[in-house]
């Protein structure tokens, strides 16, 4: 009996039951990726929000495209979002980001799980994926109460919780003396964790984020895979200090029901052509079944 999967073909030397074809048409379903079809996003839904104004960092600036395929964020400002009309939970996202500027070397990034107000909300509580060219200590102004700290160059992934200080934006900490909110850094990227973005250079970024884990691809490399306990809401794009960067060409869909963690479709094939030999192997005739049809 002919079996096909994919681009693959298997013959089995003996009759297979119903239950069985049944068990190896799941089996396949599990092990094979989903097929989907990613949509472009509009950015014309987006929406821009920044924390409040520090002495000489105005709020960001967002200009979205005619087309809405892309947006450019112009403001050398205060930490600054621009967040989708979707929910982040449960999606697979893939985009472009650029700097145009060659006189800044300070944040870029992302945030899921991000929620319209949450920059004055005392109950926020998201991811935030940022990218420093290098590093540089500052000390920001009013009403940014807390010590100036070190912003570290490299590519990380933190949680911030409840209305942070320009400071601990900056720094990736948490100071007792301003208990109304923390950004507490998860990890540091795998390979770009101790090195900057380089301006005029494209990078494709791409998010898996589920209720219980993220990864982040930087050029199709896996740079961020953690677990954990997640909030839903919005992904939002993010820059600090950091004028002229794009965001371009991003597309969304559901993400698949397993996180791949980056395995190749070649494997993924082998374990399908394994699971049918395994099959083919305990459906065969033994020697003895043999002899008795003799």
């Amino acid at each position: 009996m002919l079996l096909a999967s994919g681009t693959m073909t298997f013959l089995c030397s003996a009759p297979i039951p119903s239950t069985l074809r049944r068990n190896a048409l799941a089996c396949c379903l599990l092990l094979a990726p989903a097929i989907t079809f990613a949509a472009p996003i509009d950015l014309n839904t987006w929406t821009a929000e920044s924390y409040p104004a520090v002495s000489g960092f105005p709020a960001g600036s967002w200009n979205v495209s005619g087309d809405g395929s892309s947006v450019l964020q112009t403001a050398n400002g205060q930490a600054t979002f621009f967040y989708s009309d979707f929910s982040a939970m449960g999606t697979d996202v893939t985009g472009t980001i650029r700097v145009g500027s060659s006189s800044d070397d300070d944040y870029i990034g992302f945030a899921l799980g991000f929620n319209p107000g949450d920059t004055a909300n005392s109950l926020a509580d998201y991811l935030l994926i940022d990218w420093k060219k290098s590093t540089q200590y500052y000390n920001f102004g009013s009403p940014s109460t807390t010590p100036g700290t070190d912003g570290n160059v490299g590519l990380a992934v933190s949680r911030v919780t409840g209305i942070p200080t320009a400071d601990e934006l900056w720094g990736h900490t948490d100071f007792d003396s301003h208990p109304g909110g923390e950004v507490e850094e998860l990890a540091r990227g795998t390979n770009l964790g101790s090195t900057g973005w380089a301006n005029h250079t494209d990078y494709s970024f791409r998010f898996l984020f589920y209720s219980h884990s993220l990864q982040v691809y930087v050029n199709d490399v896996l740079e961020i895979d953690i677990n954990g306990s997640f909030s839903d809401g919005r992904m939002a794009f993010y820059n600090f200090s950091q004028n002229n960067v794009t965001y371009s060409a991003f597309d969304v869909e559901p993400a698949p029901s397993v996180p791949d963690h980056g395995l190749p479709m070649a494997w993924m094939l082998a374990l399908v052509t394994l699971a049918f030999a395994v099959l083919k192997t305990r459906l065969a005739p033994s020697a003895e079944a043999v002899r008795m049809r003799e």
